[in-house]
């Protein structure tokens, strides 16, 4: 499937090849193979040979790990203009989480056994790479901490605002199930429901899964801790 020049924006924003200049990124991307999921399918295994890395097109993709008691636990859910797994370009490599479609979901696709070709021919491309997982290493900090020390309503709107696709206001349809969202969160279903119900208070409006953020502005304000909930708590 070729890719259009919105698929190509994304990939270019995306943050493996972000701090890339434009010969650089031209070197690694090549052409890269477009690969269409939809809801409910695997990409990827727990423990199958990371032999590719990815960037979300269209969709939504799920990370999750099994424990050694068979229980699953949501780790990150991607988004459109984000990559994953580019850490693991060391030959025998395995991907430590499956990889599964929470939506219709459009990726591209980046072999990682023609990145490290190109590593060892451009030792300055190894240090992008190392940069770019910094970033992603400095995210899952910051994801960790959001999920200790924040409140769950700010929790709730700051995915909210993520998955609103930057829209200064209006409504969207929430692009995953419920209950990956709430894994996500570390919250139950139910929990999730309530805290929708009271930010209201903040002009959000939710009613089967169609959500209306009245006054996003606010609502970003009070993720970052501009503001306090206006009684949403």
């Amino acid at each position: 499937m070729t890719l259009a020049p919105h698929d190509w924006a994304r990939i270019r924003r995306a943050s493996v090849f972000a701090s890339l200049g434009d010969e650089e990124f031209r070197l690694i991307v090549g052409r890269p193979r477009c690969e269409v999921l939809g809801e409910g399918q695997t990409l990827f295994f727990q423990g199958d040979p990371a032999d590719a890395f990815f960037v979300v097109l269209d969709g939504w993709a799920a990370l999750s790990r099994d424990t050694s008691d068979g229980t699953r636990t949501v780790i990150k859910i991607i988004g459109p203009g984000e990559s994953f797994a580019e850490a693991l370009i060391t030959e025998g490599a395995r991907y430590p989480v499956s990889a599964d479609a929470a939506s219709p979901l459009r990726l591209a696709r980046f072999e990682t056994a023609a990145l490290r070709a190109l590593v060892a021919g451009n030792p300055g491309l190894g240090l992008s790479i190392v940069a770019a997982t910094f970033r992603q290493m400095q995210k899952l900090v910051e994801q960790i901490e959001h999920l200790k020390s924040w409140s769950i309503e700010r929790r709730v709107a700051a995915v909210l605002l993520q998955m609103s696709g930057g829209r200064d206001a209006g409504s969207f349809t929430l692009p995953v199930e419920q209950h990956l969202i709430a894994a996500r969160l570390a919250i139950t279903p139910p929990t999730l429901s309530r805290t929708l119900r009271k930010l209201a208070a903040l002009g959000v409006e939710a009613n089967r899964g169609r959500i209306t953020l009245h006054d996003p502005a606010r609502l970003a304000r009070f993720v970052e801790g501009e503001e306090d909930d206006g009684g949403a708590s």
